[in-house]
């Protein structure tokens, strides 16, 4: 494929990933104010229904993801694309005409099925960008969702204010509707389809799972694991802190943009900083930082230092997440495959850290889960002090 093709790909894969971003992240943070106006639940109720309703979509994607990532690989990943924002358009928008927890829990499965843009936008431009530049135009690619992730909340913030939840998910439908127009008409893919040898062997997932890859597949697990223990109920805490109720979900899309805010302006330098010197010492500062946020977190009562705190831990997140993407991508050749295991990796996180999430706060206050994401953040940091030491050795 030629430079301008391939240049031409990836400024429509950054917009897809913006625009998907941007999507998702002005309905979930919301997801469990949409719950409670859906009858006279107690606060406890809503939690729980919230957890249910995030591991609805993740058993689903556990599933079906490494499917998916088998025949990208076989066929192309732009058919991915195609099936993921699409499929995720109609979800979401019958989502947003949901009259029961139930239906919302139905629907939530059923977008399991289509979960997954990123991740496909990430291996279709990985797979043609060559060797060396892949650090800096992965991570480049990543600010893309995190921008999207930035302006959503804060746009989610003002519809809830203005409007109401269910605009929010209506509105969410449109824009990945428009993410699948994009796909379809601007990103063009030179697959050549793998012609299988008559004596070849049919290779499992299992093949390529070598224990680099094993570690960091549990790295993205737990990083994912921290963000659905903490994200579906950022609005329950807030709630606790802020005296004018009618503020809410202005404070709420705020606040949550602030660490997509963080994470936008630190990949790249921090891509670069990882060139130099190591993806993987770069994470092992990062995920000790964080740690500690985490655990200040869990112990103030003010909004604004709470503000600040999240702020300070997307600069940590710039480091973690689009890295583990990095080193992945270098681990093999089955591209697709290994974003799908990814993927996997991350609803596993995701169904535990919803289900650890609403479990936990019957027992213990609120506050209470951002220690116990400190707790995750320490095994984390085992973990890649191990893969370290692996591969200085």
């Amino acid at each position: 494929m030629d430079i301008e093709t391939r240049n031409k790909n990836f400024r429509f894969a950054w917009l897809g990933t913006f625009m998907a971003g941007m999507a998702f992240s002005e309905a979930i943070p919301f997801l469990s104010l949409y719950i409670a106006q859906l009858g006279n639940f107690t606060e406890a109720q809503v939690g729980l229904y919230t957890g249910l309703s995030y591991a609805a979509s993740y058993i689903v994607v556990i599933i079906v993801s490494p499917f998916w990532g088998k025949i990208a690989d076989k066929y192309g990943r732009k058919p991915m694309l195609i099936r993921t924002s699409f499929g995720m358009a109609i979800v979401i928008s019958l989502i947003g005409c949901a009259t029961s927890v139930w239906q919302i829990i139905i629907l939530r499965m059923f977008q399991g099925f289509f979960d997954g843009y990123s991740p496909s936008a990430i291996a279709l431009i990985s797979a043609e960008t060559p060797q060396k530049q892949k650090t800096r135009i992965i991570a480049t690619l990543s600010t893309g969702y995190i921008l999207g992730g930035l302006l959503g909340p804060i746009f989610g913030g003002l519809l809830g204010t203005i409007f109401s939840y269910r605009i929010i998910f209506l509105l969410t439908g449109f824009i990945l509707l428009c993410v699948g127009i994009i796909s379809l008409l601007g990103i063009k893919e030179d697959f050549i389809k793998q012609v299988k040898q008559k004596h070849q062997k049919k290779e499992s997932l299992l093949s390529i799972m070598t224990f680099n890859i094993i570690l960091l597949l549990s790295v993205t697990m737990l990083l994912q694991l921290i963000e659905s223990l903490i994200t579906p109920f950022i609005s329950l805490v807030i709630s606790k802190m802020i005296s004018d109720q009618s503020y809410l979900s202005l404070a709420a899309g705020i606040i949550s943009a602030l660490p997509g805010l963080a994470t936008a302006l630190s990949a790249t330098p921090l891509s670069n900083l990882s060139t130099r010197h190591g993806e993987i010492k770069v994470m092992l500062i990062a995920d000790a930082i964080l740690l500690t946020l985490y655990l200040f977190l869990g112990l103030t009562n003010s909004l604004l230092i709470f503000g600040i705190l999240r702020l300070l831990g997307g600069f940590c997140s710039g480091a973690l997440f689009p890295m583990t993407q990095v080193l992945l991508s270098k681990s093999t050749d089955k591209i697709s495959t290994i974003f799908s295991l990814g993927l996997s990796a991350q609803s596993i996180g995701s169904l535990f850290g919803s289900v650890m999430g609403s479990t936990i706060i019957q027992f213990v206050p609120l506050k209470n889960l951002f220690l116990i994401a400190a707790v995750v953040l320490l095994i984390n940091l085992i973990i890649l002090y191990s893969y370290n030491k692996k591969n200085a050795s």
